[in-house]
Order: C-alpha cells, then sequence, then structure tokens
C-alpha cells in the first residue's frame, strides 16, 4: 500500500511542478498541500479490518454462549438416548431368548411329527395286511357259488311239513326229534351244519365268503334264533347262496372233501338238500358292515 502511496506522490508532485513551471508557483508549498489528501485512503483499509475482526468476535463470543447454555439439554437428550438404547437392547435379548426356545420347541415337534409319519406308516401297512382277513375291502375274483336248500319247508310251527314228516317218520308227530314250536324243524338246515360248510371252504383257501349276501369275518357269528338262521345278526332262509372267491379246483375240494360236504354231496345231510354248484369267472362280493370295537368294562366303573 506504502509503495502505491509513493507512486501517487511522486505522480502528483511532477504536475505541480509542471504547473508551477507553467503558471509560477512554489512547488514546495504545492506539494504541503497535497499530502494530506492522501491520508484518508490508508485508514479505509484498517477500519474495514476492525470492524470484520470485532463482528467475528461478536459471533465467537454468542457461539461460546450458546454451547454453554445448550449443555444441560444434551445432556437430557444423551440420557433418554441411552436408556432407549438399553431399553431395546434388552428387548432385543428378550425375543432372542424367545427365538431359540421356539427352535428347540420346532425341532422337537419335527421329530415327533417324524415318528408320528413313521408310525402311521407302520400301521397303514398293518392295516394293509389285515383288511382282507378283516373283510373290510369287497374282493373281487373267480370263485364258487353254492346253493343249499332245505330238505323240505316247515310248518307254522317250525315243524316238519306232512310231505317230509309223517307218523313213521323222524320227526312226525309222537317220534323221537319232533321239533319244537317256534324252533327249526329237522327237515331244515342246522345252523352248525352251515357253519361246517363254511369252514370247508375257508380250509381251502377262499378269500372271501358271502352267507345269504352277508359278507363272513374272522367275527361273524352263524346261529339260530327261533325259527331262522342268523348270519352276522342277519336273517337268511332258504335256498342258502354260499359264495367263495378262491381257486375253484381247490375250494371244489375242499367242500365235498369235508365230512359236511361229502353228506351233503351224498344226500346224507339231514334237513339240507344240495341244490347247485357252479364255478363263476368272476365274483364281486361285498365288503362286511364293520362294527367299531368297544372296550369291556367292570359294571362298578
Amino acid at each position: 500500500m506504502g509503495a502505491l502511496d509513493s507512486a501517487y506522490r511522486t505522480r502528483a508532485g511532477r504536475r505541480v511542478q509542471a504547473a508551477a513551471t507553467t503558471d509560477g508557483t512554489d512547488v514546495a508549498n504545492v506539494t504541503r498541500s497535497a499530502r494530506p489528501a492522501a491520508r484518508p485512503l490508508r485508514r479505509a483499509p484498517r477500519l474495514a479490518t476492525a470492524v470484520l475482526a470485532v463482528a467475528v468476535g461478536l459471533l465467537m463470543a454468542d457461539a461460546a454462549v450458546t454451547w454453554r447454555g445448550g449443555a444441560p439439554a444434551r445432556a437430557r437428550v444423551d440420557a433418554a438416548l441411552t436408556a432407549e438404547r438399553d431399553l431395546r437392547s434388552a428387548d432385543v435379548a428378550a425375543l432372542s431368548g424367545r427365538a431359540r426356545t421356539l427352535r428347540v420347541d420346532i425341532d422337537a415337534a419335527r421329530a415327533a411329527l417324524l415318528v408320528a409319519q413313521r408310525d402311521r406308516r407302520t400301521a397303514d401297512t398293518a392295516i394293509e395286511a389285515l383288511e382282507p382277513a378283516a373283510a373290510a375291502l369287497p374282493a373281487r375274483g373267480p370263485g364258487l357259488r353254492i346253493d343249499v336248500v332245505d330238505a323240505g319247508p316247515a310248518g307254522p310251527t317250525g315243524q316238519a311239513s306232512p310231505e317230509t314228516a309223517g307218523p313213521g317218520r323222524p320227526g312226525g308227530p309222537g317220534q323221537p326229534g319232533a321239533a319244537v314250536p317256534g324252533a327249526r324243524g329237522q327237515s331244515q338246515l342246522a345252523d352248525h351244519d352251515l357253519a361246517d360248510l363254511v369252514n370247508a371252504l375257508w380250509s381251502g383257501r377262499a378269500r372271501a365268503i358271502t352267507v345269504g349276501g352277508v359278507r363272513l369275518s374272522a367275527t361273524t357269528p352263524i346261529r339260530t334264533a327261533g325259527e331262522a338262521i342268523l348270519v352276522g345278526f342277519q336273517p337268511i332262509s332258504s335256498p342258502y347262496r354260499i359264495e367263495a372267491v378262491g381257486e375253484p379246483a381247490q375250494l371244489l375240494a375242499a367242500f365235498f372233501g369235508s365230512a359236511a360236504g361229502g353228506r351233503l354231496a351224498d344226500d346224507h345231510l339231514a334237513g339240507a338238500r344240495l341244490g347247485a354248484v357252479t364255478t363263476m369267472r368272476g365274483l364281486t362280493l361285498p365288503a362286511a358292515a364293520l362294527a367299531p370295537p368297544r372296550l369291556a368294562r367292570r359294571q362298578s366303573q
């Protein structure tokens, strides 16, 4: 800045000298009168610098005051954030423990499910093996159809008819073996003979048997109730149709090779005659009507 002022003064001096030479003015006086005009040029930058420094100082002081005044508020915010962080950390820890417990429960449930599935497959296999013996499914295939009829019709009271029971015949009036009223007569097929004929077919490896359209299972009873034969609690009457699914030749050999079948073939089975024997290429026997099993309980229970 000083070098610039000197240049201005030198230039101004030259102008004064030139003017003095022309007008005859004193150069020294003109120079002295020109010097005070340069002083305000040097004071302006200094004043601006001072004003700027004061402004910066005021701003810094205000910032310092603001910083000191906001410290408690910041402390409260920091404390709240710390408490929130600790609370969320506790929640995360609790949820992590719950997740581990649930994973253990899920693993245990999966293991139990695998065991249950294995048990179910075992049970399904056992059921498939037992269903044919339990007559739980319809049976189809070649087999044998046998019709057995009573030797004679029963009277109104269950006694033998006059054509088959007379004074000189068994079952006639006053003769031993006379039928009891309300019971089957001697000219009718007995339930135990029917059971023997069915057992002969089972011995011939029959896969399924029906008597009078009723499918037999391992627990199907054949018995007499009054004047009727009951098969699985279903009454049947003459002609008694027996159908069996199996190898026809093997069934025939077993049936007529049995004691009851041999007597039936020879017409010596009391109260029954052989109606017809038919070899069937295809038989369809229905499933048995199975009753749900019940547990026996004591009367005190």
